[in-house]
């Protein structure tokens, strides 16, 4: 062999492996994954479990869009999935789009890590979003975290009870509340500031453990296993939505979130899953 060719084979040898590794990568099936940050929240452990089983699928997660924003985006073709906290609408499913319940998370009462309180009574909550009751026991001051006014938990807040109700829309008239216009804003808000309290789902909090507190609510802990067992009874919905039409990789992950292996790792991370009890 020549010295041009012991010089040429290694490099022509490199340009193939480069090549076939190129076209391996292109031969990846991806999915596009975004929604409400309750749902995107439980998304990682899942998504690195399937990807385990499917080598040829990659599951792209977005930053959490929202519910509607993400429902636009599934119909614009720019995502793939979207895990939403509400079903679709009439003018939504015109669109070619279908939707499907992915199940429930317990809907609980979180507060700052600097908070005294592990229990409050549903008439403490109700007090403190109205201001009848402006500070905790350890003298800090309450701060209400509110969501838009339209938003999911905003509805399942106020058909807790009617007390719950008014204290919600006495809170919005409330000039030191926050307002948290995400899922992941609202939580990042009760992180940071002291004295705060909200509801959230508990998918946020299991995501970054240690990073709020969740309260027990009349005695009662927000527990999956509670609420499958009818002693926790306030709880947000999550549903999947696709394109008709789909890709198979794309029903692919979605088969694996109603598995066997998907709905264990759901329950673990604050989900209870459609049919699973």
């Amino acid at each position: 062999m020549s010295i041009v060719e012991k010089r040429f084979v290694p490099i022509a040898l490199a340009l193939c492996l480069s090549l076939l590794g190129g076209r391996a990568a292109s031969a990846q099936e991806i999915v596009r994954v975004s929604g409400t940050g309750a749902g995107v929240a439980l998304m990682g452990p899942i998504i690195e479990a399937f990807e385990k089983e499917n080598r040829g699928v990659r599951v792209h997660l977005e930053k959490s869009l929202g519910s509607s924003a993400s429902i636009k985006a599934v119909a614009k073709n720019a995502l793939d999935l979207a895990i939403t906290s509400r079903p679709l609408k009439p003018a939504e499913s015109a669109e070619g789009l279908l939707v499907s319940e992915y199940g429930k998370s317990p809907f609980v009462v979180v507060t700052n890590l600097r908070t005294k309180e592990s229990n409050v009574s549903l008439n403490e909550v109700a007090g403190m979003f109205s201001g009848k009751i402006p500070k905790w026991s350890n003298g800090d001051y309450v701060r209400v975290v509110l969501r838009p006014n339209e938003d999911s938990d905003t509805k399942i807040m106020r058909a807790i009870s009617p007390e719950m109700d008014l204290a919600v829309t006495a809170a919005q008239a409330r000039k030191d509340m926050l307002l948290g216009i995400t899922d992941n804003d609202a939580f990042e808000s009760v992180k940071k500031t002291p004295g705060t309290i909200a509801f959230m789902a508990l998918t946020l909090p299991l995501s970054q453990p240690g990073g709020i507190k969740v309260m027990q609510l009349d005695g009662r802990q927000g527990s999956v296993t509670a609420m499958a067992r009818g002693k926790y009874p306030f709880v947000k919905p999550l549903y999947l939505v696709t394109r008709k039409g789909a890709a198979p990789a794309v029903d692919k992950f979605v088969s694996f979130l109603n598995s066997k292996k998907g709905k264990s790792i759901a329950v673990r991370h604050g989900l209870l899953t459609a049919g699973n009890k």
